[in-house]
C-alpha cells in the first residue's frame, strides 16, 4: 500500500507524516511538498522517504505526483474562494485520473449546516471529494490548542485575555492527536465514505483561560469586549489590517456556536481517550521548557 500526504511540510501534515511512521514501513509513505528543497523536505529524504511535488496550482505535478498511490491525504489550502476550489478540484481530478483509491480530507466541524465563516469553503470541498466517486473520509476537525499559542505567550507576557466571543464554546483539540486519528484512517480498513466530527470537551474562553492559569500558576484575567473593540485593539498591537475581518469574523462565530461540537467520534478514532487541554497545554507550555 501507498499512502501520500500533501501538505507534509505544514504543521498538521508533518506530525501525520510522524505517526505513520509508527505504523508503516518507509517505502510505504509519499511525502507531497511544494518545493524539493525546503528544510523539511530535505529532512524527509534523509528517512528514506520519497518525496514528491505537490504544487495544487500546477495540477500536472499532481498528476504526475499521484500515480501508484492508494490512499491520499488533500491537505486544505488557503486562500479566496475562487483560489481555493481551483486548487481542491485540480487535486480531486487528478486523483481520479491516476486511480487513487480513497482520499482523506480535513474539514471544520459540522460543515454541513454551520454559519461558521469557513464552513462554506470546507462544505464545497466535502462536496467535491463526495461527488467526485473516489471512496473517501471527512475529518472535520475543530480548532487546533495550538492556535491560540500566540495569545497565550502574549497573556505569559501580562497581556490579558482578550475576546468578543461571549460564552460560545469550542470543542479545542489538540493537534497531535488529529494527525494520529488521520494516520490511523489512512492505514485502516474499515474507513470508507465516512465523516467524523473531530473535537473536545466544549468550553468557554473563561474556561480556557482558567485551565492555562492551573497549568501555568499564572493569574491571566479574561477581558471581554464587542467585535468593534476587539477589532480596534488588534490594530493597536499591530496585526496587519488584512487579517482583520477573518479574526473578528472568528469570534464572531464562535460566539454564535460555530465552534461547538455536538458529538465527537476522536476517542474512536484513536482508540483511546484524547488528550485533554489541561496535559495539551502542559504539554505545549511547561514539557516544551
Amino acid at each position: 500500500m501507498k499512502v501520500l500526504v500533501t501538505g507534509a511540510n505544514g504543521n498538521l501534515g508533518s506530525q501525520i507524516v510522524e505517526s505513520l511512521l509508527t505504523k508503516l514501513a518507509v517505502g510505504e509513505i509519499i511525502i507531497g511538498v511544494r518545493d524539493l528543497k525546503s528544510e523539511k523536505a530535505l529532512k524527509f529524504k534523509e528517512q528514506g522517504l520519497e518525496v514528491r511535488v505537490t504544487d495544487f496550482e500546477k495540477q500536472e505535478t499532481l498528476l504526475n505526483a499521484f500515480i501508484d498511490v492508494d490512499r491520499l491525504f488533500i491537505i486544505s489550502t488557503f486562500g479566496d474562494f475562487e483560489t481555493l476550489m481551483h486548487q481542491h478540484t485540480n487535486a480531486v481530478e487528478a486523483a481520479k485520473a491516476t486511480g487513487v483509491k480513497s482520499i482523506v480530507y480535513p474539514s471544520v466541524t459540522r460543515a454541513e449546516g454551520n454559519d461558521f465563516y469557513l464552513a462554506g469553503m470546507h462544505r464545497a470541498r466535502e462536496v467535491a471529494i463526495i461527488e467526485s466517486g473516489i471512496p473517501y473520509v471527512i475529518l472535520r476537525n475543530n480548532w487546533y490548542i495550538e492556535n491560540e499559542l500566540g495569545t497565550i505567550h502574549g497573556c505569559m507576557a501580562g497581556a490579558p485575555w482578550v475576546t468578543s466571543a461571549g460564552e460560545g464554546k469550542i470543542g479545542w483539540v489538540y493537534r497531535p492527536d488529529l494527525a494520529e486519528a488521520a494516520a490511523n484512517v489512512l492505514v485502516g480498513e474499515i474507513y470508507e465514505n465516512k465523516i467524523y466530527e473531530l473535537s473536545g470537551e466544549n468550553l468557554t474562553q473563561q474556561q480556557f483561560v482558567d485551565t492555562l492559569n492551573e497549568v501555568t500558576g499564572k493569574e491571566v484575567s479574561l477581558l471581554a469586549v464587542d467585535d468593534a473593540s476587539y477589532e480596534e485593539m488588534l490594530k493597536g498591537v499591530g496585526v496587519p489590517e488584512a487579517y482583520l475581518p477573518m479574526l473578528v469574523a472568528t469570534q464572531k462565530g464562535i460566539r454564535e456556536g460555530g465552534l461547538e461540537s455536538k458529538h465527537s467520534d476522536l476517542n474512536y478514532l484513536l482508540n483511546r481517550q484524547a488528550t485533554s487541554l489541561k496535559q495539551a497545554l502542559t504539554n505545549l507550555l511547561v514539557d516544551a521548557n
